[in-house]
Order: C-alpha cells, then structure tokens, then sequence
C-alpha cells in the first residue's frame, strides 16, 4: 500500500516537474521585450528599413518570421536550424568590422528561438476587411485590461503610512530592504506646496501662517487651501496645454520675425484654468474638448449660456495641430490630410497614452493596432476635417453668439450706421459752411488783383495748374486754409447747439452698438464624406472605405461601441453626425483601460519628476512598465468611482508621506539605497526636480515684487530682436503692467518662446508634450547672470527689500532677503558671508548696488531654481 502511494506521488512529481519545465521553457523572452532591441542594435543596419540584404527585414516579427531570399531566418523551437542564430554563432554576420553581439546577447536570442520565437501579438498584415482579427494575447498586455482596484497592501511601516498612497509605494520599499527618506522640514514643505500647486513661492507672512499653525491638519488644510486657490488652475492649466499642444498663433511659426495670431485662441486657455479651477469632471472635460458642438444646438440657439459658450470653446483643443491652410499655395490635399493626422497623434499620444499614429502606413509593429484601427479611428473626425470640403486655418472659427443672434446684431449695427453716416453728413455740412464762410473773408483781406486768380488756383487740380497758379497756390493757399479750431470757434451759437446735440445723438447711438468675439472651435459641416483606409498611408493610394470605430483591442466588452448612422432630415443629412460624442462617451466610460491610468500617471509625474509610467504617451509594448501597478490602478479607480476629481487624487498624493519625505541624502543609507535602487524609482527619497521655465520667471517677478496677477484674456505680444532675442512687445501692452504678467500669458508660438523661458526648456511645440525635457546648460547661467530681465528684477528684489525694512539692520535685511527669495532664514555661515558681501561692497559708488548683488546671487542658487 505504501509502495503504490509512494509510486502516484513520484508520478505526480514527475508530472509537475514536466509541467514546471514545459512551462519555463513557454515562459521565455518575448520577441518585443529582448530580441527587437538586439536585432535593431546589430542588424537593422543591412535588414531593416531601406537597407534588407537578401531581402531580408528583421523589424518585426512577422517579417523575420517569413525570412528573405535563402528562407526563413528562425525555426520557432530550434535554433540549430534557425538560419539567423548560425551566421550570429558563426561571426559572419554583421558582417566586417560592424558591431558584433556579445555571447549573452547571442544566447538570448536563441533562446528566445528556443522558447518558441514568440511575440506579445502577432501583427496583423493589409487586412481590408472592417473588422481585422485580433490576437488574443494582446490583452494580456497590462494597459489594455480596465484598471482593477486592489485591496491595500500591509507593511511595517504603519507609522509613516499618512494617505493609502504610502502603502502601495512602502510594500515595494521593504520588500527591497529600503526605508523612507525623514521627512522634509515644515518649511521645505509649504515651499514644495506653493510651487507644486500653484508655480510661485509662498511669501513670508504665508510661511510664517503654516509654520505657526500647531492646530493637527495644519498640512491638509494648506493643501485644500492651495487647491482653492486661482492661480491653482494657471499652474495646473498649464501642464494640460502642453499636453494638447497649446499655442497661440496660426500656422508653423518658422519665421522668428512674422507672427500670425489664432484670433481667440485664447478663450480655449482660459477655459481650461477655469475648468481645473472649478475641479470640473475629467470625464466632462474631456468629453467637452471632444464634441463640445455636438452637445448644443448652436446653429439653432437664440442665445448662448456660459456653459453652451464654453463648449464651444473647448474644441479648440482639437485646434492646436499645424495648420498652414490659410495660404493658398499650401492649401494642398497632402496637407489638409496632415492637419487631420497629426490632430489624430495629439488625441492618442495625449488621451490614451498610445502611438495609434504609427499604424498610419501600416498596421503597428508592436501594439495591436491595425492599420484599420487608425482609420476607422480618422472616420471619427473627417466630417469636421473633411479635405473635400476644406475650411482653411483663418475661416474655422465660429463667434461667441448664435449664427441668428449674430445676424441680429449685423442688422442692428449696420442701422446705427447708417443713423450715425446721416448725423455725420449734417455736421460735415453745417462745418463745411462755417469753412467756406471763413475761407471767403480770408479770401476777401488778400489785394484786389490777385484775389481772383488765387481763388481759381486753389480750385484748379494740382497736375493741371499753370506754373502762375501752382506759385500762387503754395504762397498764399496755406494762409487761405481753415483749420479745424478755427471751424469750432466760428460756429455760430445756433451752429454749435446742432452740431452739439449730433455729436450726442452719435455717442448715444455708438453706445447701442453690440459686438462678438471669434471663438477657434470645431465643428461638422455639408454631406458626411467617405473615409478609406490609404494604403502605405499615402492618401493617393486610397484602399477600401471604412466606418467610424474605436481601435478593437480596446473595445472588448460585451457590447462593442457602436457608432449610430447619420440622422437625416427631410433626406438630408444631418449637420452633425454624433461621432466624435460617442467616441468621448466610449473614452470616458468606466471600464476604459487607458484615460483614468493616463492621467493619473502624468499628475504624479508632475510631483516626481518621473511617472509610474516612464513612456508618459507609450502605454504599449514598446513602452515602460509600471514600477508600481498595483497604485496606478488604485489611482485611476479612486480617479473613476470619485466622480473624475482631480483635486480628488492630488490630495491623495500630496498627503502622502512619499511626497513629504526630504531630498536630502542623510541620514539615509545612501551608498545601499543607490545600489539597490539607482534611479530611486522606488521612491525611497523625494526627487529634486528643477523649475519650469515659466515658473522661474513667475518666481523672479514674485520675489521682486513686481508680478502682476491679473488672469485671463487675450496674450500678451513678444516680438524677436535682432540679437536673436525674444521679448515682450512695450509697443502694443493693452495694459502698462500686462509685461510683467504671469509668462502662461504670454503669446506662447511653436518656436519662438521668450529667451527668459527657452534657456530653461521651454518646449517646441511640434504635436505636444507631456513631458518637459530639464536640460543644464551654460546659456542659462548667463541668462541669469547677465540677462537684462534678471538684472533689472534683482534691482526692484532688493529696492523691495529695502522699502520693506527701511530701519532694519544689515542683518535683518540679509533675513529678509532669504526669507523672500528662498522661503526660509539663513544659516549662520550663510549671514556672515551675506553680511561680508554688504560690508566689502559698501564703498561702491552706488550705495544700493550690495544689496542687489546678494538679492542676485539667490535668484541664482540652485536652491531659488530647484523645488525642494
């Protein structure tokens, strides 16, 4: 009995441990997540892209798969008679003096072959069928599976756990054997605070409210007042524009010179800080951006309500991609078709986190996109960016009331015209009269003999005068010539009442005129155009026509999204077909894989400098993976089951001990914690992040004392010098301060930025950006140094400082400089180096030139440039 026992479980045993080999062999690399880099590295030089030797394209799966002139390069599941691993064992390939593979790079290749030559996806080919098949293991993929809320991880830690963020980012911790950085001193962290939430620095009474509040909550009640705060949704706003690619002008922007303002571009800005002011529904807003003209009646409308107006408005957002349309050399099919493209790129690289518009020739070599996907998902938008039917860049834009209420104000203004022409043409005469009178009794002092011939030469058209007439008409013609004053001093009284009460009635009539503003929106116009799926992606080549529809590998519930059919009226078709509504609706439902995840991964990005996701636009397979899955998920439910709050989830993050730790290397241990973890992705300390461009400007002004916190409206002008620089234009300010207003106001162009804010990264703008490249070098020394802008603000710095402490000491003049510029008191050192500065320079022959230098050197300290 024991014997058969112990013979079923030596069998089962074996069975397992077959199971178990089985099952590691299966399990091995995937051909996009180790064998693509390696064959790009050492292959694609010969057979990849223009060059393929043999025929040979080793760029993708499918391609390597199917081999070249001598057959195919891979036998899945042997690599003895895999072709591509005998030349790499061999040497011969690459070829010559190329980069050859290391031996471990060659043993991962064949052991990919090994293990099956297997991929996460199987590309699809030129499918033209409407719906292209899709393989299964594709949604494996993390990011195409709806986020799943996890339970809260248990740790050790209890004590530093202050928000259900900590959990997740401290599991991770000590399972790596790391700890939490201490936390960063109070007022490190009311600085971080007001820079994170706001982009400028507390000032010393608002230090010195949080520091002296010992109230429990003090820091949650920092937080919510910060997010209530106005100039919240201008820091906040800001990240989305870039995100959309925001700008202010028409067109490329390649001449640093020639500025082509977007009329009303601008309404699109302050739409989007009110709507983060107002914690508006992500959901919502996007939803509003998408097919805001879809959700009112606008052609119809008697009049617009603010929240009608402002979707309109919000269109814009699918208004930002280069347009140069407006030129009617380059009102070409080609690039009509480019503007719907890259407005595509936006949308997915922007909302889903996805390179959708590399399936534009092809299906995608490495996501489950197919080349059908991309144009079913363009099928969406060509009825607002019909090329057949084409609006240019300069003719798409509505007004801010109805087209009825329009015409009514047209008809209105175009009567008090002509009320106000005829009011014009009695006062022109009364005055003309009054001239002529005058004109005759100067005309009457001149001596009989000439009298005549000087009136006839005056009357007499200048070609045509006599050399006699021309003479006397530059002699005696200026004194003849009635001025204007002199007409309202010879008025006669009841003259002057006439002309009186029609200059009143013109007033009174100009006062009744009503106006509209141009709003850059989008909308549909004319007969649904047909969208065909363009072969290679050239739009000459079309193949066959395909139907509205969302990319299949996100679209796998139980009930597809479908798009409804074109409503008709009275057999035409209807002005707006109701795509682009039901593809935000599809894009803001509650089990979509992406929009909650990337958007919560860019707001922590923000705070870290990194998100959970690195490749903040590529959630594919080609992107990173999240260091942390568990959290983006709970993010992105806590994000969704919350009602699409942002401010929501940033008081998750904020209060968390993770953002509150300190940058500083003590008194961790830093040499374990660095090999443990380098790039400190795990968040064992807070990162030091440099400022934005804007937000280092904005400070400077803040701390000087100058910056002018006036919000909204239209941008303010910058002009190129011919040094090459790029300041505001003084020439055309509609207010005198609007120079010195918040640089998110400033016209913001694709290329040209002012030199204030390029030095420091200030992106181009080619489609978007999610993220800001931080760059070090000299330039910005010297700009800050050296620059105009700097000097001058370090100047008013320290004339503020002086104002401010007019009977201080040296000394208490040294803490107030610290205390405005980096929120805090100086060290001892940092006071008596501070005061050796004022001292040696106190002979200078400007008694105010040692303050400024000390209030210049801290708008130079990394500590000034660098969120703490």
């Amino acid at each position: 009995m024991n014997r058969l026992v112990l013979s079923r479980f030596l069998i089962m045993l074996s069975m397992v441990l077959l199971s178990a080999a089985r099952l590691t062999a299966a399990e091995g690399p995937f051909f996009e997540t180790r064998v693509h880099g390696l064959l790009k590295t050492y292959c694609w030089k010969c057979h990849g892209g223009e060059a393929r030797e043999a025929g040979l394209d080793l760029r993708s799966l499918p391609l390597l798969l199917e081999g070249g002139k001598n057959g195919p390069s891979v036998v899945a599941g042997a690599p003895e008679k895999s072709l591509l691993i005998q030349k790499l064992v061999s040497g011969k390939m690459p070829p010559g003096k190329s980069l050859k593979p290391t031996a471990a790079h060659i043993e991962t290749i064949r052991n990919w072959v090994a293990g099956g030559a297997r991929g996460r996806y199987v590309a699809r080919g030129f499918n033209e069928a409407e719906k292209p098949p899709l393989d299964e293991k594709a949604g494996g993929w993390w990011s195409f599976r709806p986020p799943v809320q996890s339970p809260l991880p248990a740790v050790k830690a209890e004590q530093r756990v202050q928000s259900p963020v900590d959990r997740f980012v401290l599991a991770r911790l000590e399972a790596a054997g790391l700890n939490l950085a201490p936390p960063a001193s109070p007022a490190t962290l009311v600085r971080r605070a007001y820079l994170d939430l706001v982009g400028l620095p507390p000032s010393p009474w608002e230090v010195d409210r949080f520091l002296a509040d010992t109230r429990p909550g003090a820091w949650s009640r920092l937080i919510d007042s910060l997010l209530a705060d106005p100039r919240y949704g201008e820091r906040w706003g800001r990240h989305w524009l870039d995100t959309v690619g925001y700008v202010d002008t028409i067109g490329s922007d390649n001449d640093a010179k020639t500025i082509k303002p977007a009329p009303g571009i601008w309404r699109y800005r302050d739409y989007v800080i009110r709507a983060f002011n107002s914690d508006k529904p992500f959901d919502d807003f996007l939803v509003e951006q998408l097919a805001g003209d879809e959700l009112v009646d606008w052609r119809r409308a008697e009049s617009f309500s603010e929240q009608d107006l402002d979707r309109l408005v919000a269109t814009g957002f699918l208004r930002q991609s280069r347009d140069v349309t407006y030129a009617p050399e380059l009102n070409t099919a080609d690039i009509r078709h480019q503007v719907l493209f890259d407005t595509l790129q936006t949308i997915s690289a922007g909302l889903l986190g996805l390179t959708i518009h590399c399936a534009q020739c092809h299906s995608h070599k490495f996501d489950p996109i197919s080349q059908v996907d991309y144009y079913r998902m363009a099928a969406i938008f060509t009825p607002a960016y019909d090329v057949q039917n084409w609006l240019n860049s300069e003719q798409r834009q509505l007004q801010s009331v109805p087209p009825r209420e329009k015409d009514r104000i047209d008809g209105h203004n175009k009567q008090v015209n002509a009320r106000v022409d005829a009011l014009k043409k009695k006062i022109a005469a009364i005055r003309t009269g009054v001239s002529t009178r005058l004109r005759a009794a100067k005309l009457a002092r001149l001596p009989g003999p000439i009298r005549a011939d000087t009136d006839q030469a005056l009357k007499t058209a200048k070609d045509k005068r006599t050399p006699v007439q021309g003479y006397l008409a530059t002699k005696l013609g200026p004194l003849l010539a009635v001025s204007s004053k002199e007409i309202v001093a010879g008025l006669g009284q009841d003259e002057k009442k006439r002309v009186d009460a029609d200059d009143a009635a013109i007033a009174a009539l100009n006062a009744t005129r009503r106006s509209y503003e141009p709003v850059r929106a989008l909308w549909e116009q004319g007969p649904v155009p047909k969208t065909y799926l363009y072969r290679r992606g050239d739009f000459a080549t079309p193949g066959p026509q395909v139907s509205p529809g969302v990319p299949l590998v996100l679209d796998r519930r139980k009930q597809p999204t479908r798009f409804p059919p074109v409503a008709t009226a009275a057999g035409k078709p209807s002005r707006s077909t109701g795509y682009r509504r039901v593809f935000a609706r599809w894009l803001t439902g509650p089990d979509h894989p992406l929009t909650a995840r990337v958007i919560v991964n860019r707001l922590w990005q923000r705070y870290f400098g990194t998100g959970l996701v690195a490749s903040s636009d590529n959630f594919g397979l080609s992107g990173s993976e999240p260091t942390h899955p568990r959290l983006l998920d709970w993010l992105a439910r806590e994000l969704i089951d919350g009602g699409w709050s942002l401010k929501r989830v940033h008081r998750f993050v904020l209060l968390s001990s993770i953002y509150q730790q300190s940058t500083s290397r003590e008194p961790l241990d830093w040499d374990r914690a660095g090999a443990v973890d380098p790039t400190n992705r795990l968040y064992w300390r807070m990162p030091l992040r440099r400022l934005e461009s804007e937000v280092i400007r904005d400070s400077v002004l803040a701390v000087s004392g100058q910056l002018d916190l006036f919000q909204g409206g239209p941008a303010v002008p910058i002009t190129a010098r011919a040094d090459s620089s790029v300041v505001v234009d003084s020439t055309k300010l509609a207010r005198p301060t609007d120079d010195r207003r918040r640089s998110l106001y400033l016209t913001c162009r694709r290329n040209y930025h002012p030199t204030e804010l390029s030095v420091f990264d200030q992106p181009t703008v080619t489609h978007n950006c999610s993220r800001r490249d931080r760059s070090a070098v000299v330039l910005q020394s010297l700009v800050m140094l050296n620059g105009a802008f700097v000097m001058k603000q370090s100047r008013l710095f320290a004339a503020r400082v002086r104002a401010e402490s007019s009977k201080a000491t040296r000394a208490d003049r040294v803490d107030h400089v610290f205390r405005l510029a980096l929120c805090r008191v100086p060290t001892a050192e940092e006071r008596r180096l501070s005061l050796e500065l004022l001292v040696q320079q106190a002979n200078s022959k400007s008694p105010q030139r040692p303050l400024e230098h000390l209030c210049h050197m801290l708008l130079n300290a990394n500590e000034f440039l660098y969120t703490p």
